[in-house]
């Protein structure tokens, strides 16, 4: 404890005579903590809340404040002790981490006022500054406890401000007044200097009544709005200074707070971010679209993390588990039709609700006029959403929002405590245009090879392994267009391999061949993907998928997520669209999943067969396909005859056993580890394969041998 000869403890009354008191232990705040301190006064007993202004979230703090009425709250990095006035006593007051009240003997001056409502502890000097409207500024030495006025109203002037807070650099105290305007306060001078105005009350159509206001170490100003616990975020910048809203916090019509304003705001890995491109606010940086982890939930996952991770990442790259499963989208979304989405959600409470937009115009932000579902009332279940597209609305990809809470009025951005957002990227159709998506619910297929062909090699069926998303676009009965979505989720071997997708029977002449747009990172690329010289229509998505993937990201990692203790949260992505010349009847198109394959990257050694057919490199002659898929006619027959693939007659790219070289799991996966087999990972793989129906151990996938699966 630190000693302060004058200390009146709560309840002892301030008389003419002597008070008797002993003074009992205090216990001061650990140094410098993150969390922000409200104290509100809605109905005479004061009460404490713990603030994590990251995401608005708050805890109550048990109180000994007894029915004291404090105000003009501030955190002393002196001493870690809160310093407010209390306005019952017409006196200060010091509050401990165990939020109990020590009154103070204060040596005031003659006319000083009984209430003050606004102040802060001074962060060069240790002192208490309080201000009251008609009566001026007024200094409190922390050490004699001497109080002076320190700046008079005809000096001072009197704003319309009900807080204040000390910068951590410059010296000056800065509020925003009811108006919206910024003040900047210099206690040294005593004077302030009104700024420009930061919000608009008519144009936001509330009060603004910022009684809690805070600073964190980078400057960043933060002010909690009482009518409604809005939270703004300031970047102060002089006459250019910006608002950005930044979270939902708790309202009061009595709201007062104190932070140690040396300390960080930043979210902690209990966080949830959303994925859509930074354009939407999704950055932590960009007061992006966040929610503290909590059994409320879209769909039965959620993960946390310390920022969103934008498009082309996603945010499952924390733990390679793809937790937007809460939305689903069965119907096409057409330009002036209905859709719908179905939603499911699970740890709802009578409170929660489900808020949504899209971006019909495609501009990049989710605006006021592109809300979908507005405080949508929700419970543990799965249930059909019903919406309208506006006739507005931008044909082609764009991207949608869903946030779950149990905060009503919520917006596309900013912090809330609880909940989950959900960003999907989506296509908008021309009316009459219909989509069939594979897999169905907007999720990822699995592609997982063996490069060892045709050989078994180390058979840990992880040396590419590929997510894909594939949707036709259809118009009376015929696929006009498509388009193909994917990302890299492991290279495991020490071939370099090329990855691309025939669509069976369909001629490449079918294809609007300048229609076929590839990107990779959300780059176009440059060359093109549509073959020229096979029958069949045959997309190159890369020639080296090594080429634009890295290892893992610690040291002596050589592979990209199949060695233990090798994670990375990198994703390389890519999307292929193209348009139909001749557009395809349905019912011939070839079934989903295509034909998807991967191949020898040109000019690489890819095992002693390959190098010794090939003179060198095979290149495209050595092609590997899923189970039952023919090569293209650029395959190199010989191959066959050099291992142990039984391909016969319509079977091909197998042994002798039925084990493939490729394989289709229709789920994000477990894969195992380098080098270890996946027979050993995946007990009932073998039956699966041996029977040519697929019928059974169909699911053999849902449960491995965890040890010997890759889990980073």
């Amino acid at each position: 404890m630190k000693n302060h000869p004058l200390l009146l403890p709560t309840g002892c009354l301030i008389l003419a005579s002597v008070c008797s008191y002993s003074v009992s232990a205090e216990t001061p705040f650990s140094s410098c903590p993150t969390q922000a301190f409200l104290i509100q006064n809605p109905t005479g007993t004061p009460i404490s809340f713990g603030v994590n202004i990251d995401v608005g979230s708050y805890v109550t703090l048990d109180s000994n404040m007894g029915t004291a009425k404090i105000n003009g709250v501030g955190y002393s990095k002196h001493d870690d002790f809160i310093y407010g006035w209390d306005y019952g006593e017409a006196s200060l007051s010091r509050i401990d981490s165990t939020f109990t009240k020590t009154l103070l003997s204060v040596d005031k001056p003659e006319g000083a006022p009984t209430s003050i409502y606004v102040g802060d502890v001074a962060l060069d000097e240790n002192a208490w500054y309080g201000y009251r409207p008609s009566y001026g500024l007024y200094r409190i030495d922390l050490t004699t406890f001497v109080m002076e006025l320190s700046s008079p109203p005809n000096q001072f002037g009197n704003p319309s401000i009900y807080d204040l807070a000390f910068h951590p650099d410059n010296s000056l105290a800065y509020s925003i007044d009811a108006n919206g305007y910024l003040w900047e306060i210099d206690v040294a001078s005593g004077t302030t200097n009104r700024l420009n105005q930061l919000l608009d009350k008519d144009a936001l159509g509330y009060r603004l009544t910022f009684g809690a206001v805070y600073f964190d170490v980078d400057g960043n100003f933060y002010a909690s709005n009482n009518s409604n616990g809005y939270i703004f975020k300031v970047a102060i910048n002089g006459e250019q200074s910006t608002a950005e809203f930044f979270a939902y916090g708790p309202s009061s019509n009595s709201n007062d707070g104190a932070r140690c304003a040396l300390a960080p705001v930043e979210p902690s890995e209990y966080t949830e971010f959303g994925d859509a491109p930074d354009s939407y606010k999704t950055l932590f940086a960009s007061s992006g679209a966040r929610h503290g982890l909590s059994d409320l939930k879209l769909g039965s996952l959620v993960d946390g993390e310390t920022d969103g991770s934008v498009y082309p990442d996603s945010d499952d790259v924390s733990d390679g588990v793809d937790d937007d499963d809460g939305i689903q989208f069965p119907v096409p979304i057409q330009v002036g039709q209905t859709s719908k989405i179905i939603a499911t959600a699970a740890g709802t409470s009578a409170d929660s609700v489900i808020n949504a937009w899209i971006d019909f115009d495609r501009d990049g932000e989710f605006e006021a006029s592109e809300i979908i579902i507005s405080d949508l009332s929700i419970t543990d279940m799965t249930r059909d959403v019903f919406f309208t597209v506006p006739t507005w609305a931008v044909a082609g990809d764009t991207w949608a929002r869903f946030r779950i809470s149990n905060t009503p009025g919520i917006g596309p951005s900013g912090g809330v405590p609880a909940g989950e957002v959900e960003d999907y990227q989506v296509a908008i159709t021309e009316s009459g245009v219909t989509t069939e998506v594979y897999p169905s619910g907007g999720g990822y297929t699995t592609f997982a090879y063996e490069d060892q062909y045709p050989l078994v090699g180390d058979y840990d069926m992880n040396d590419v392994l590929m997510n894909i998303k594939f949707t036709e676009y259809q118009l009376n009965d015929q696929v006009i267009r498509m388009k193909m979505e994917g990302k890299i989720a492991a290279l495991g071997g020490d071939n370099r391999s090329g990855f691309a997708i025939r669509l069976p029977n369909v001629v490449k002449e079918d294809i609007k061949s300048d229609s076929v747009e590839l990107s990779i990172n959300g780059e176009i690329v440059s060359w093109t993907a549509l073959e020229t010289d096979t029958t069949d229509a045959v997309f190159i998505i890369h020639e080296d998928l090594w080429d634009i993937t890295e290892p893992g990201e610690a040291e002596g990692c050589t592979m990209f997520r199949t060695q233990e203790n090798c994670g990375t949260n990198y994703r390389p992505i890519w999307s292929l669209t193209f348009a139909l010349e001749n557009a395809v009847d349905t019912s011939t198109m070839p079934d989903f999943p295509y034909d998807p394959f991967i191949f020898a990257a040109p000019g690489h050694y890819y095992g002693d067969i390959g190098y010794e057919l090939s003179g060198g490199y095979p290149g495209r002659s050595l092609e590997i396909h899923l189970k039952n898929q023919a090569p293209t006619s650029k395959f190199d027959v010989r191959y066959k005859s050099y291992g142990v693939d039984t391909s016969s007659g319509d079977t091909h790219y197998h042994n002798a056993n039925g084990l493939p070289w490729g394989i289709e799991i229709p789920t994000t996966w477990k894969h195992p580890k380098e080098q270890k087999n996946i027979l050993e990972a995946y007990e009932n793989f073998a039956a699966f394969s041996q029977d040519a129906t697929g019928q059974s151990q169909s699911t053999w996938y849902v449960s491995g041998n965890n040890a010997i699966l890759y889990n980073d």
